[in-house]
C-alpha cells in the first residue's frame, strides 16, 4: 500500500454533549483549550446528531454505517455480531494496522471486530485477564479499588473524587497508550480507535480537576424553572428512576455539572498530549483525526439525566475533523450529519470508496443541505424515533402515540411542542419518517398495514434501580 495514504485516528468520548467544547460551541463556562485547538485546525459540524443515543447502538452504527434495525442492535441489550463488517475490517483488508484502545463495549469482550490488537479499558470490567487497564491497576497495587471508573449503583450520579491518582486514572491510561502507539507507530498506514470512558458517569475526576469549577457560577440546566417537558416520554422517566435521579434539587444539579465539566477538562489534557505526539512524530499532516462522542448527557435539562433522548443535550454531540493541508481549517459546517456517515468518511480518506457525504461537506461550503436525518432507539413500548431537518425536530414514541415538534434553533430551549401550531410540518415529518421505515422494510416501527408509525397503548415503563456493583470482584469477597 502506498505510504501516501493517511493514518486515521478516531477519538471517541462517552456521553459528551456538544456544548462542552468551549470555543466552537460558545460555552464560556468550560475550559477545553486542546479541543479548541483541534477545532481551529479543522472543521466543526454544528448539526451533528447521535442517531441512536445509547452506548452500544451508537458505537455499532459508527463502526458499520448501518442503523440498528439492520444490525439488530437497537439497545445496550444487544451486541454487534462478529459477522457484521466494520470499518476496521475494511481497513485491515486494505493493509492498515488497526488498533483499539480504551472502551469498546463489545460482546464478547475480546471480540475483535476487525481490530488486529486491542488494549481495553472497559467501563465495567468483568475479568482482570480480559481488561488491560484493570490488569495494570492490579500490577500497580490498586486491587483494593473495586470500581476504578467510579462508584456506581445508588451513587451513580453523585459527584466524587477518583480513588486513583491522576497518573492511574483511566483517562490518563488511555491517553498514555495512545501516545505510546504513536511514538512506536508501524511503518504502514494505521487506523487507531481511541475511546475514552469519560465523561460517562460516575463523574469522578481526580484532583485538582474536581475543584476546577465553582458550581455556583455555572448556569442552571435548561428549563429548570418552567418545568416544561414536551419530549419527556415514559422512557426518560424510567431512566431517571433507574439512575436514582427522579428527584434532584438545584444544588446537586450544579455539583453534577461542575464534576462533569471537570471530567471533560481532565480529558482535554490527553487530547493535547495526543496532538503533541503526532506533531513530534511528524505525522500530523498525514493523519486525519475525527473527534466525536457516542451520545450526550441531559445534565438536568428538563429535570432529566442521562441519554436515550432526542433532546439536544442527549442527541447533539461534538464532531470535528482535522486533516491539515487536505481539509479546510477553522470552519463551521451546518449540514445535518450523524454517526451513520463515519464509515464512508474513513473509507474515502483511505482511498477505498467513493466520495462520502461527511468529507464532501467538510471540503465545501454548505451549497447543499441534507433535508432529513433519522434516529431510532429501542423497540415496542420503549421505542423512540426522530426525524430532524435543519429547522425542526420531530420526535415520536409509539407508547401512547406521543409526538412532539421541537425547534432546532434552540431559542426556546426545547420547551415548546409546536406540533399543533405547525401541524402541517409535523405531519410532513411524520410521513417522511414512516416512508423511511417503509423503504427500509422495517415493519416493527409501522402499523400492520405499514401505512403509518406504530401506535401502542400508553404504558408505564418499569426499570429497576441501578444496582451495578463490581463485576470482576464481588463485594462479599471483602466481608
Amino acid at each position: 500500500m502506498a505510504r501516501s495514504q493517511p493514518n486515521l485516528l478516531l477519538i471517541l468520548t462517552d456521553q459528551q454533549r456538544q456544548d462542552t467544547v468551549a470555543s466552537p460551541s460558545g460555552n464560556a463556562y468550560i475550559k477545553t483549550p486542546n479541543l479548541d485547538r483541534l477545532a481551529a485546525q479543522g472543521v466543526w459540524f454544528e448539526q451533528m446528531y447521535s442517531q441512536m443515543p445509547e452506548c452500544v447502538p451508537a458505537r455499532s452504527l459508527l463502526l458499520t454505517g448501518k442503523m440498528g434495525h439492520v444490525t439488530g442492535v437497537m439497545g445496550n441489550g444487544q451486541r454487534l455480531l462478529a459477522t457484521e463488517k466494520t470499518i476496521a475490517h475494511t481497513l485491515a483488508e486494505a493493509g492498515y494496522v488497526t488498533q483499539a484502545i480504551g472502551k469498546m463495549h463489545f460482546g464478547p469482550v475480546r471480540e475483535s471486530h476487525g481490530f488486529l490488537d486491542m488494549r481495553l479499558a472497559e467501563e465495567i470490567p468483568t475479568q482482570v485477564d480480559e481488561d488491560e487497564y484493570l490488569s495494570y491497576l492490579q500490577a500497580c497495587g490498586y486491587s483494593h479499588v473495586l470500581e476504578p471508573n467510579g462508584t456506581r449503583h445508588e451513587y451513580y450520579y453523585i459527584p466524587q473524587v477518583s480513588q486513583l491518582p491522576d497518573g492511574l486514572h483511566s483517562t490518563t491510561w488511555i491517553g498514555d497508550r495512545t501516545v505510546d502507539f504513536i511514538q512506536h507507530a508501524p511503518k504502514q498506514p494505521w487506523f487507531l480507535f481511541t475511546s475514552f470512558i469519560k465523561p460517562h458517569p460516575p463523574f469522578d475526576p481526580t484532583l485538582p480537576f474536581l475543584s476546577r469549577y465553582d458550581p455556583q457560577t455555572l448556569p442552571d440546566p435548561d428549563d429548570w424553572d418552567q418545568l416544561s417537558d414536551p419530549a419527556g416520554f415514559e422512557l426518560l422517566r424510567a431512566q431517571d428512576y433507574s439512575k436514582w435521579m427522579e428527584r434532584c434539587d438545584l444544588n446537586l444539579a450544579h455539583l453534577i455539572k461542575a464534576a462533569y465539566y471537570a471530567s471533560i477538562t481532565q480529558l482535554d489534557v490527553q487530547i493535547g498530549r495526543i496532538l503533541d505526539a503526532l506533531e513530534r512524530a511528524g505525522m500530523r499532516d498525514n493523519t486525519m483525526i475525527l473527534f466525536s462522542s457516542d451520545h450526550g448527557e441531559l445534565l438536568g435539562d428538563h429535570h432529566h439525566f442521562g441519554k436515550r433522548s432526542y433532546y439536544q443535550g442527549s442527541t447533539r454531540v461534538p464532531l470535528m475533523i482535522s486533516w491539515p493541508g487536505t481539509l479546510p481549517e477553522d470552519v463551521v459546517r451546518k449540514s445535518l450529519v450523524g454517526h451513520q456517515d463515519f464509515y464512508a468518511a474513513f473509507a474515502e480518506a483511505a482511498g477505498l470508496g467513493t466520495e462520502s457525504w461527511l468529507l464532501d461537506v467538510a471540503r465545501h461550503e454548505d451549497h447543499h443541505q441534507r433535508t432529513l436525518l433519522v434516529g431510532e432507539l429501542f423497540e415496542g413500548s420503549r421505542a423512540v424515533y426522530m426525524a430532524v431537518s435543519p429547522e425542526w425536530k420531530y420526535v415520536y414514541s409509539p407508547n401512547g402515540g406521543r409526538e412532539c415538534l421541537l425547534a432546532v434553533d434552540g431559542a426556546d430551549n426545547e420547551t415548546m411542542n409546536w406540533a399543533t401550531e405547525h401541524q402541517v410540518i409535523a405531519q410532513s415529518m411524520r410521513r417522511q419518517l414512516a416512508e423511511y421505515f417503509q423503504a427500509e422494510g422495517y415493519g416493527a416501527a409501522l402499523t400492520d398495514d405499514h401505512e403509518d408509525l406504530l401506535t401502542l397503548p400508553a404504558t408505564p415503563i418499569q426499570w429497576q434501580r441501578n444496582r451495578q456493583y463490581p463485576a470482576w470482584k464481588k463485594l462479599a469477597d471483602l466481608r
